[in-house]
């Protein structure tokens, strides 16, 4: 059976612009409000997801449904979805797209499927689709086709083969790389400036480092981020450990994550972030708690 109706758990940032760029491509994108803030109900009032208001709706409209989280909501997720799919008796497709480990991703597989329904591993690379290069979403494990049937309509879809947890495992790795940068930059900013040695860390860094200070630059924007990035951290730590590598550099990210979402300006969304302000402003926020 093509697919036809996409099912987009939730419409945050990236959720809502995929559900928009599904939809400009011709496809019928639902989702479920019941329940959600009033931020997540404008943003799919803004792109036209149709809300339909209950898991048991999504469950019996949806030929495909993408799971777009924080990672510490995915598994909970997974559960309520696998609920209602025995109520239904639909073998829906299930797709977590969700920043979580290989094992994460294992343990939601099997309630998906224990259930009747088909699920989906996926990891999403790149931002919203927005214009510009489409985000990658790698899928992986038996039902992966499904997820394929999506591919240039609005993202790309690569498909790895194998078992559930080849597509966790690419995400984790590579977010390990970008977002565990992004944590350093803030981290060696912030720890320059409780050391009263900012301004001489800058002028080195012009000197010597041009581009990696104006990769740091991105840190004066991360506080609308930061409160995602804290239980991708702790996923991303355990994916190490399983591998046999040390957890301890990301749970050190998650620190300065969570250090991050505890400042004065942990509240900011990308639609409220100041982006006129300094970077070194911003890292003097980081310590204003």
């Amino acid at each position: 059976m093509p697919v036809e109706t996409v099912a987009i758990l939730s419409p945050g940032d990236m959720g809502s612009a995929v559900g928009a760029a599904l939809a400009a491509d011709g496809l019928r994108v639902i989702t479920a409000l019941d329940g959600r803030s009033d931020r997540t109900k404008e943003l799919a009032s803004r792109f036209n997801i149709e809300d339909v208001h209950s898991l048991d709706a999504v469950v019996d409209q949806a030929d495909l449904i993408l799971s777009i989280l924080v990672p510490d909501q995915s598994e909970a997720l997974a559960a309520e979805v696998a609920n209602a799919i025995s109520n239904n008796g639909k073998s829906v497709a299930f797709a977590d797209c969700n920043a979580v480990s290989p094992e994460t991703g294992k343990r939601m597989a099997a309630v998906i499927d224990g259930a009747g329904g088909r699920f989906i591993d996926a990891g999403i690379i790149g931002g919203p689709p927005r214009g510009g290069t489409p985000p990658r979403f790698y899928a992986s494990g038996p039902h992966e086709a499904v997820l394929g049937e999506l591919d240039g309509r609005g993202i790309a879809v690569p498909m790895m083969g194998g078992e559930v947890g080849r597509a966790s495992a690419i995400k984790m790795c590579y977010a390990a790389i970008t977002k565990g940068t992004s944590a350093l930059f803030a981290a060696a900013l912030t720890a320059a400036e409780s050391l009263g040695t900012y301004e001489d860390l800058i002028n080195e860094l012009e000197s010597s480092q041009a581009e990696t200070l104006k990769r740091m630059q991105g840190v004066a924007t991360v506080s609308d981020r930061a409160f995602r990035w804290i239980g991708e951290m702790e996923e991303i730590a355990q994916t190490f450990a399983d591998a046999g590598v040390t957890s301890k550099i990301h749970e050190g990210s998650r620190d300065v994550f969570q250090m991050i979402a505890d400042s004065p300006i942990g509240h900011e969304r990308p639609e409220t972030v100041d982006r006129t302000r300094s970077l070194h402003d911003t890292v003097k926020l980081f310590l204003d708690r």
